[in-house]
C-alpha cells in the first residue's frame, strides 16, 4: 500500500476507533491478529476480539469519548499519529470509579499496517495527566501545598 494509504488508515484509527470507541470501524480495520501496547493497558493486547473488549471498556468510562490527529508521518508500512483524546468520565475506569470529571491526555502512537489493516499499534500517552485531571494522582500544586488527595487506590494500569 502507498504511503498516503497507510496515512489514510491511521488516521481513521486514531479519529474513528480510538476518538470515537467505534467498534464497527475497528472490525474494519483491525487486523484479525492485530497487537495493542500502550503504558495504560496492564498487557499487551492480542487479537481484535481482545481490542474491541477495550474499546468497549473505553466507551463504557467516557461515553463521550471524541479524539483529534495532530500530526502524521509515514515511512514504510509505519505510520506515526500525534493524537489529542478527551472526554467525561460517566463510568469506571479500570480501578477509577466515576469521577464526573472532563478529561483531555495527548500521546504518540506507532501503526503498522499489512494488507490494508492495522496490525500493530504502539503507543504513549500523558498517563500522569490524565490520573492527575481524574483526582488520583495529586498535581506538583497540591503536593507543594501539602493538600492530598485520599480515598482513591491509585491503579497501576486501566484495564
Amino acid at each position: 500500500m502507498s504511503i498516503e494509504a497507510n496515512k489514510t488508515i491511521a488516521r481513521r484509527w486514531a479519529e474513528e476507533v480510538w476518538g470515537k470507541a467505534d467498534v464497527s470501524v475497528a472490525e474494519q480495520l483491525a487486523h484479525p491478529d492485530i497487537t495493542v501496547n500502550y503504558p495504560l493497558l496492564p498487557e499487551t493486547v492480542h487479537g481484535s476480539d481482545a481490542f474491541k473488549q477495550v474499546l468497549a471498556m473505553v466507551k463504557g468510562a467516557l461515553p463521550d469519548v471524541h479524539g483529534s490527529v495532530d500530526e502524521l508521518i509515514a515511512e514504510g508500512d509505519k505510520v506515526v499519529v500525534r493524537w489529542t483524546m478527551g472526554g467525561t468520565q460517566r463510568g469506571a475506569f479500570g480501578a477509577i470509579p466515576p469521577t464526573g470529571k472532563s478529561v483531555s491526555w495527548t500521546g504518540i502512537s506507532i501503526c503498522r499496517i499489512a494488507d490494508g489493516k492495522v496490525i500493530e499499534d504502539r503507543g504513549e500517552e500523558d498517563a500522569l495527566g490524565l490520573m492527575q485531571q481524574l483526582g488520583v494522582v495529586p498535581s506538583l500544586e497540591q503536593s507543594a501545598s501539602g493538600s492530598a488527595v485520599t480515598g482513591v487506590a491509585i491503579p497501576v494500569k486501566l484495564c
